[in-house]
Protein backbone atom coordinates (compact mmCIF):
# COMPACT_ATOMS: atom_id res chain seq x y z
CA UNK A 1 0.00 0.00 0.00
CA UNK A 2 1.30 3.37 -0.57
CA UNK A 3 1.78 5.98 1.66
CA UNK A 4 -0.70 8.66 1.93
CA UNK A 5 -0.47 12.07 2.98
CA UNK A 6 -3.52 14.55 4.64
CA UNK A 7 -4.30 15.39 0.78
CA UNK A 8 -3.65 12.58 -0.78
CA UNK A 9 -5.93 10.08 2.20
CA UNK A 10 -8.79 12.52 0.78
CA UNK A 11 -8.27 11.25 -2.92
CA UNK A 12 -7.72 7.70 -1.81
CA UNK A 13 -10.99 7.37 -0.23
CA UNK A 14 -12.96 9.59 -2.49
CA UNK A 15 -11.88 7.35 -5.17
CA UNK A 16 -14.09 4.53 -3.66
CA UNK A 17 -17.31 6.04 -4.50
CA UNK A 18 -17.42 4.96 -7.89
CA UNK A 19 -20.25 2.84 -8.76
CA UNK A 20 -20.37 -0.31 -11.21
CA UNK A 21 -23.68 -2.34 -12.67
CA UNK A 22 -23.89 -5.70 -13.01
CA UNK A 23 -26.32 -8.32 -11.94
CA UNK A 24 -25.36 -9.83 -8.94
CA UNK A 25 -26.82 -11.35 -6.79
CA UNK A 26 -30.09 -11.61 -9.20
CA UNK A 27 -31.23 -14.70 -10.14
CA UNK A 28 -30.53 -15.36 -13.65
CA UNK A 29 -33.62 -14.59 -15.78
CA UNK A 30 -33.70 -18.63 -17.29
CA UNK A 31 -33.40 -20.06 -13.47
CA UNK A 32 -35.72 -22.89 -13.57
CA UNK A 33 -36.29 -23.59 -10.10
CA UNK A 34 -37.53 -27.53 -10.50
CA UNK A 35 -34.22 -28.06 -12.74
CA UNK A 36 -32.17 -26.56 -9.46
CA UNK A 37 -33.92 -28.78 -7.19
CA UNK A 38 -33.38 -32.11 -9.24
CA UNK A 39 -29.89 -31.32 -9.77
CA UNK A 40 -29.48 -30.61 -5.86
CA UNK A 41 -31.08 -33.71 -4.93
CA UNK A 42 -28.47 -35.48 -7.10
CA UNK A 43 -25.59 -33.42 -6.34
CA UNK A 44 -26.56 -34.82 -1.62
CA UNK A 45 -27.12 -38.56 -3.29
CA UNK A 46 -23.82 -38.53 -4.75
CA UNK A 47 -21.94 -36.92 -1.94
CA UNK A 48 -23.75 -39.64 0.13
CA UNK A 49 -22.53 -42.59 -2.80
CA UNK A 50 -19.04 -40.53 -2.57
CA UNK A 51 -19.07 -41.18 1.39
CA UNK A 52 -19.50 -44.26 1.33
CA UNK A 53 -17.08 -45.64 -1.40
CA UNK A 54 -14.25 -43.91 0.24
CA UNK A 55 -15.67 -45.68 3.77
CA UNK A 56 -15.70 -49.08 1.96
CA UNK A 57 -11.84 -48.53 0.68
CA UNK A 58 -10.51 -47.15 4.34
CA UNK A 59 -10.97 -43.54 3.20
CA UNK A 60 -13.08 -42.32 6.36
CA UNK A 61 -12.01 -38.54 7.07
CA UNK A 62 -13.93 -38.36 10.12
CA UNK A 63 -11.69 -38.11 13.25
CA UNK A 64 -8.62 -38.50 11.27
CA UNK A 65 -9.42 -35.04 9.34
CA UNK A 66 -11.24 -33.66 12.51
CA UNK A 67 -7.79 -33.91 14.09
CA UNK A 68 -5.55 -32.52 11.60
CA UNK A 69 -7.77 -29.61 10.77
CA UNK A 70 -6.05 -27.01 12.78
CA UNK A 71 -2.62 -27.93 10.90
CA UNK A 72 -3.93 -27.81 7.72
CA UNK A 73 -4.67 -24.15 6.28
CA UNK A 74 -5.41 -25.54 2.45
CA UNK A 75 -9.08 -25.01 1.76
CA UNK A 76 -11.26 -28.20 1.21
CA UNK A 77 -14.54 -27.39 -0.65
CA UNK A 78 -16.20 -30.61 0.23
CA UNK A 79 -17.93 -30.61 3.96
CA UNK A 80 -16.73 -33.70 6.39
CA UNK A 81 -19.59 -35.58 6.26
CA UNK A 82 -23.21 -35.89 4.93
CA UNK A 83 -25.09 -35.60 8.17
CA UNK A 84 -25.57 -32.73 10.03
CA UNK A 85 -23.45 -33.93 12.87
CA UNK A 86 -20.17 -34.61 10.38
CA UNK A 87 -20.82 -31.72 7.66
CA UNK A 88 -18.49 -29.16 9.95
CA UNK A 89 -16.11 -32.64 10.39
CA UNK A 90 -12.60 -31.02 9.32
CA UNK A 91 -13.92 -27.45 9.34
CA UNK A 92 -13.99 -26.28 12.90
CA UNK A 93 -13.60 -22.48 13.53
CA UNK A 94 -10.12 -21.40 13.58
CA UNK A 95 -9.57 -17.56 13.85
CA UNK A 96 -7.40 -15.65 11.59
CA UNK A 97 -4.21 -15.51 11.79
CA UNK A 98 -2.20 -12.36 12.35
CA UNK A 99 -1.59 -12.13 7.97
CA UNK A 100 -4.18 -13.50 6.99
CA UNK A 101 -6.99 -11.97 4.69
CA UNK A 102 -10.17 -10.54 5.21
CA UNK A 103 -12.92 -8.92 3.39
CA UNK A 104 -16.47 -7.60 3.58
CA UNK A 105 -18.64 -10.70 2.72
CA UNK A 106 -19.05 -12.12 6.19
CA UNK A 107 -20.15 -15.44 4.79
CA UNK A 108 -16.82 -15.33 2.31
CA UNK A 109 -15.20 -14.86 5.74
CA UNK A 110 -16.61 -17.67 7.72
CA UNK A 111 -16.08 -19.60 4.57
CA UNK A 112 -11.98 -18.85 5.14
CA UNK A 113 -12.36 -19.40 8.94
CA UNK A 114 -14.14 -22.78 8.64
CA UNK A 115 -11.33 -23.82 5.86
CA UNK A 116 -13.80 -24.29 3.20
CA UNK A 117 -11.38 -21.80 1.34
CA UNK A 118 -7.94 -21.33 2.36
CA UNK A 119 -7.80 -20.51 5.69
CA UNK A 120 -5.37 -17.10 5.24
CA UNK A 121 -8.17 -15.65 2.68
CA UNK A 122 -5.47 -16.11 -0.19
CA UNK A 123 -5.03 -17.46 -3.51
CA UNK A 124 -8.60 -18.95 -3.59
CA UNK A 125 -9.47 -20.16 -6.84
CA UNK A 126 -12.61 -17.45 -7.45
CA UNK A 127 -15.29 -19.73 -9.16
CA UNK A 128 -15.41 -21.95 -6.18
CA UNK A 129 -17.29 -19.34 -4.52
CA UNK A 130 -20.15 -19.99 -6.82
CA UNK A 131 -19.46 -24.06 -6.44
CA UNK A 132 -19.84 -23.13 -2.53
CA UNK A 133 -23.33 -21.45 -2.70
CA UNK A 134 -25.04 -24.90 -3.43
CA UNK A 135 -22.56 -27.13 -1.02
CA UNK A 136 -23.06 -24.89 1.88
CA UNK A 137 -26.50 -22.80 1.28
CA UNK A 138 -28.80 -24.82 -1.20
CA UNK A 139 -28.32 -22.10 -3.61
CA UNK A 140 -27.33 -22.44 -7.63
CA UNK A 141 -24.30 -21.30 -8.12
CA UNK A 142 -25.46 -19.38 -11.45
CA UNK A 143 -27.06 -16.90 -8.88
CA UNK A 144 -23.23 -15.75 -7.74
CA UNK A 145 -21.38 -16.39 -11.22
CA UNK A 146 -22.14 -12.67 -12.07
CA UNK A 147 -20.71 -11.54 -8.52
CA UNK A 148 -17.68 -13.19 -8.94
CA UNK A 149 -17.18 -11.60 -12.69
CA UNK A 150 -18.00 -8.26 -11.24
CA UNK A 151 -14.52 -9.23 -9.21
CA UNK A 152 -13.03 -9.69 -12.35
CA UNK A 153 -14.30 -7.22 -14.33
CA UNK A 154 -13.31 -4.55 -11.07
CA UNK A 155 -9.42 -6.07 -10.98
CA UNK A 156 -10.16 -7.46 -7.90
CA UNK A 157 -9.07 -11.39 -9.19
CA UNK A 158 -5.85 -12.32 -11.07
CA UNK A 159 -6.77 -13.78 -13.80
CA UNK A 160 -3.27 -16.04 -15.07
CA UNK A 161 -2.25 -16.71 -18.01
CA UNK A 162 -3.67 -20.46 -18.03
CA UNK A 163 -7.18 -18.39 -17.37
CA UNK A 164 -6.99 -19.56 -14.10
CA UNK A 165 -8.64 -17.11 -11.35
CA UNK A 166 -7.30 -16.51 -7.66
CA UNK A 167 -8.77 -13.86 -5.15
CA UNK A 168 -7.62 -12.72 -2.08
CA UNK A 169 -10.76 -12.17 -0.46
CA UNK A 170 -9.58 -8.74 1.12
CA UNK A 171 -9.14 -7.09 -2.26
CA UNK A 172 -13.04 -6.96 -2.14
CA UNK A 173 -13.52 -4.41 -0.02
CA UNK A 174 -11.79 -2.37 -3.47
CA UNK A 175 -14.42 0.15 -5.23
CA UNK A 176 -16.32 -0.35 -7.31
CA UNK A 177 -17.15 -4.14 -6.53
CA UNK A 178 -19.15 -5.95 -3.89
CA UNK A 179 -18.68 -3.84 -0.90
CA UNK A 180 -21.04 -1.23 -0.66
CA UNK A 181 -22.19 1.56 0.90
CA UNK A 182 -25.64 1.12 3.66
CA UNK A 183 -23.37 -2.38 4.65
CA UNK A 184 -25.42 -4.12 8.03
CA UNK A 185 -22.70 -3.46 10.45
CA UNK A 186 -19.68 -1.61 8.50
CA UNK A 187 -19.31 1.97 7.99
CA UNK A 188 -20.19 3.63 4.92
CA UNK A 189 -16.36 4.12 4.02
CA UNK A 190 -15.96 8.27 3.72
CA UNK A 191 -17.77 8.82 6.74
CA UNK A 192 -14.25 8.92 7.58
CA UNK A 193 -14.14 12.20 6.26
CA UNK A 194 -16.09 13.94 8.85
CA UNK A 195 -14.62 17.57 9.77
CA UNK A 196 -13.53 16.73 13.21
CA UNK A 197 -11.02 13.69 11.54
CA UNK A 198 -10.13 16.12 9.04
CA UNK A 199 -9.23 18.74 11.83
CA UNK A 200 -6.63 16.35 13.07
CA UNK A 201 -3.39 17.60 12.88
CA UNK A 202 -0.68 15.43 10.69
CA UNK A 203 1.05 14.90 14.28
CA UNK A 204 -1.95 13.28 15.49
CA UNK A 205 -2.91 10.77 12.74
CA UNK A 206 -2.27 12.58 9.53
CA UNK A 207 1.12 11.46 8.92
CA UNK A 208 2.69 10.09 5.85
CA UNK A 209 1.66 6.18 5.87
CA UNK A 210 -1.50 7.00 7.40
CA UNK A 211 -3.95 4.77 5.38
CA UNK A 212 -4.67 2.27 8.60
CA UNK A 213 -6.83 5.61 9.28
CA UNK A 214 -8.80 4.57 6.75
CA UNK A 215 -8.72 0.53 6.41
CA UNK A 216 -9.13 0.04 10.10
CA UNK A 217 -12.32 2.34 10.14
CA UNK A 218 -13.15 0.30 7.34
CA UNK A 219 -12.76 -3.34 8.34
CA UNK A 220 -13.73 -2.90 11.53
CA UNK A 221 -17.85 -3.73 12.78
CA UNK A 222 -19.00 -0.25 13.72
CA UNK A 223 -20.55 -1.97 17.37
CA UNK A 224 -23.04 1.18 17.28
CA UNK A 225 -24.51 -0.12 14.30
CA UNK A 226 -24.23 -3.73 16.02
CA UNK A 227 -26.08 -2.99 18.57
CA UNK A 228 -28.48 -1.47 16.88
CA UNK A 229 -29.27 -4.49 14.85
CA UNK A 230 -29.06 -6.62 17.77
CA UNK A 231 -31.88 -4.23 19.56
CA UNK A 232 -34.70 -5.02 17.13
CA UNK A 233 -34.69 -8.36 18.57
CA UNK A 234 -37.47 -8.22 21.26
CA UNK A 235 -37.53 -12.43 21.89
CA UNK A 236 -34.47 -13.81 21.32
CA UNK A 237 -34.45 -13.83 17.91
CA UNK A 238 -34.02 -11.53 14.82
CA UNK A 239 -36.13 -11.97 11.49
CA UNK A 240 -36.47 -11.11 8.00
CA UNK A 241 -38.56 -8.07 8.82
CA UNK A 242 -36.24 -6.79 11.59
CA UNK A 243 -33.04 -6.74 8.90
CA UNK A 244 -35.45 -4.91 6.17
CA UNK A 245 -36.44 -2.26 9.18
CA UNK A 246 -32.87 -2.34 9.60
CA UNK A 247 -32.04 -1.66 5.67
CA UNK A 248 -34.14 1.50 6.07
CA UNK A 249 -32.78 3.18 8.95
CA UNK A 250 -29.23 2.60 7.17
CA UNK A 251 -30.66 4.24 3.95
CA UNK A 252 -32.00 7.26 5.94
CA UNK A 253 -29.48 7.74 8.78
CA UNK A 254 -26.73 7.51 5.44
CA UNK A 255 -28.55 10.25 3.42
CA UNK A 256 -29.14 12.24 6.09
CA UNK A 257 -25.51 12.16 7.90
CA UNK A 258 -22.86 11.18 4.95
CA UNK A 259 -22.28 14.05 2.27
CA UNK A 260 -20.32 11.04 -0.01
CA UNK A 261 -23.10 7.99 0.46
CA UNK A 262 -23.59 6.26 -2.87
CA UNK A 263 -26.67 3.83 -3.84
CA UNK A 264 -26.78 2.92 -6.74
CA UNK A 265 -29.09 0.53 -8.50
CA UNK A 266 -26.84 -1.82 -8.27
CA UNK A 267 -26.45 -1.26 -4.52
CA UNK A 268 -30.09 -1.76 -4.07
CA UNK A 269 -29.79 -5.55 -5.44
CA UNK A 270 -26.62 -6.23 -3.24
CA UNK A 271 -27.92 -4.85 -0.14
CA UNK A 272 -31.16 -6.71 -1.11
CA UNK A 273 -29.63 -10.19 -0.42
CA UNK A 274 -27.07 -9.39 1.73
CA UNK A 275 -29.76 -8.25 4.31
CA UNK A 276 -31.46 -11.76 3.96
CA UNK A 277 -28.44 -14.30 3.76
CA UNK A 278 -27.63 -14.71 7.60
CA UNK A 279 -31.23 -15.42 8.78
CA UNK A 280 -31.95 -17.62 5.57
CA UNK A 281 -28.90 -19.35 5.04
CA UNK A 282 -27.71 -20.57 8.72
CA UNK A 283 -31.52 -21.40 10.16
CA UNK A 284 -32.30 -24.73 11.07
CA UNK A 285 -36.48 -25.10 10.35
CA UNK A 286 -37.58 -27.65 7.98
CA UNK A 287 -39.51 -24.56 6.08
CA UNK A 288 -39.60 -20.99 8.21
CA UNK A 289 -37.00 -19.33 6.97
CA UNK A 290 -38.01 -15.81 8.37
CA UNK A 291 -36.18 -15.36 11.86
CA UNK A 292 -32.42 -16.79 13.25
CA UNK A 293 -31.40 -16.70 17.31
CA UNK A 294 -29.99 -12.96 17.97
CA UNK A 295 -26.82 -15.05 19.46
CA UNK A 296 -26.07 -16.74 16.49
CA UNK A 297 -26.14 -13.52 14.66
CA UNK A 298 -24.08 -11.67 17.18
CA UNK A 299 -21.53 -14.28 16.89
CA UNK A 300 -21.31 -14.67 13.20
CA UNK A 301 -20.56 -11.06 13.08
CA UNK A 302 -18.02 -10.79 15.62
CA UNK A 303 -16.72 -13.99 14.71
CA UNK A 304 -17.60 -14.47 11.42
CA UNK A 305 -18.81 -18.47 12.49
CA UNK A 306 -20.97 -21.08 11.61
CA UNK A 307 -23.27 -21.89 14.45
CA UNK A 308 -22.74 -24.80 16.34
CA UNK A 309 -24.09 -28.28 14.57
CA UNK A 310 -24.63 -26.21 10.83
CA UNK A 311 -25.87 -27.62 7.80
CA UNK A 312 -27.66 -26.64 4.47
CA UNK A 313 -30.97 -27.52 4.81
CA UNK A 314 -31.15 -30.38 1.94
CA UNK A 315 -28.67 -31.78 4.43
CA UNK A 316 -30.44 -31.71 7.58
CA UNK A 317 -33.78 -32.70 6.75
CA UNK A 318 -33.58 -34.13 3.34
CA UNK A 319 -36.29 -34.67 0.61
CA UNK A 320 -38.87 -33.01 3.11
CA UNK A 321 -36.96 -29.97 2.26
CA UNK A 322 -38.78 -27.65 -0.29
CA UNK A 323 -35.76 -25.78 -2.08
CA UNK A 324 -38.04 -24.30 -4.52
CA UNK A 325 -40.69 -22.56 -1.56
CA UNK A 326 -36.89 -21.48 -0.54
CA UNK A 327 -35.75 -19.91 -3.29
CA UNK A 328 -39.35 -18.75 -3.70
CA UNK A 329 -38.96 -16.78 -0.33
CA UNK A 330 -35.30 -15.63 -1.16
CA UNK A 331 -36.62 -13.90 -4.73
CA UNK A 332 -39.81 -12.57 -2.76
CA UNK A 333 -38.17 -10.89 -0.09
CA UNK A 334 -35.06 -9.66 -2.44
CA UNK A 335 -37.79 -8.10 -4.22
CA UNK A 336 -39.33 -6.47 -1.59
CA UNK A 337 -35.83 -5.34 -0.18
CA UNK A 338 -35.16 -3.71 -3.59
CA UNK A 339 -38.61 -1.84 -3.48
CA UNK A 340 -38.18 -0.85 -0.06
CA UNK A 341 -34.94 0.52 -0.39
CA UNK A 342 -35.84 2.11 -3.79
CA UNK A 343 -38.84 3.80 -1.99
CA UNK A 344 -37.03 5.33 1.42
CA UNK A 345 -33.69 6.21 -0.48
CA UNK A 346 -36.29 8.96 -2.52
CA UNK A 347 -37.93 9.85 0.50
CA UNK A 348 -34.97 10.44 2.66
CA UNK A 349 -33.53 12.44 -0.43
CA UNK A 350 -36.29 14.45 -0.71
CA UNK A 351 -36.40 14.96 2.76
CA UNK A 352 -33.54 16.62 3.16
CA UNK A 353 -33.97 18.42 0.06
CA UNK A 354 -37.00 20.18 2.05
CA UNK A 355 -34.93 20.79 5.37
CA UNK A 356 -31.88 22.10 2.84
CA UNK A 357 -34.61 24.76 1.29
CA UNK A 358 -36.47 25.95 4.29
CA UNK A 359 -32.94 26.55 5.82
CA UNK A 360 -31.92 28.78 2.80
CA UNK A 361 -34.88 30.43 2.59
CA UNK A 362 -34.29 31.78 6.38
CA UNK A 363 -31.26 32.47 5.78
CA UNK A 364 -32.38 34.66 2.08
CA UNK A 365 -30.43 32.60 -0.33
CA UNK A 366 -32.05 30.78 -3.30
CA UNK A 367 -33.54 27.35 -3.12
CA UNK A 368 -30.90 24.41 -4.08
CA UNK A 369 -31.51 22.21 -7.16
CA UNK A 370 -32.47 18.89 -6.96
CA UNK A 371 -29.85 16.70 -5.09
CA UNK A 372 -27.81 15.00 -7.34
CA UNK A 373 -28.12 11.26 -8.52
CA UNK A 374 -26.28 9.62 -5.16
Amino acid sequence: MVSLSKASSILFAASSISSHVANAHLMPKDFDPAEFAVRLKKFRADAKIKEATNKAIGKVRGAQVKATSEQSRIGNPEPGGTTPETFLDGHEFIPPQEGDSRGPCPIINCMANHGFINRSGQDVPAFILAELATTLFDLPPTMFLPVVNMAIFAGQVIVAENGETTLDIERLWSRPGEERDASQVFPNPLRVLTEEVLGIPESEGFEPSNEETFTNFRYTVDEDLLQKLLARSTDGVLTIRDHQEHLKDRIRDSIETDIFFNFSEESMAVAANQYLFPVMLMGDQLDDFSFLSTDTIETFWRQFRFPEGFAPRSVRFGAAFDVTAFNEARQAWQTANIENAEEVFEEAKGEVKEEKDEEESESGTPPSADLATM
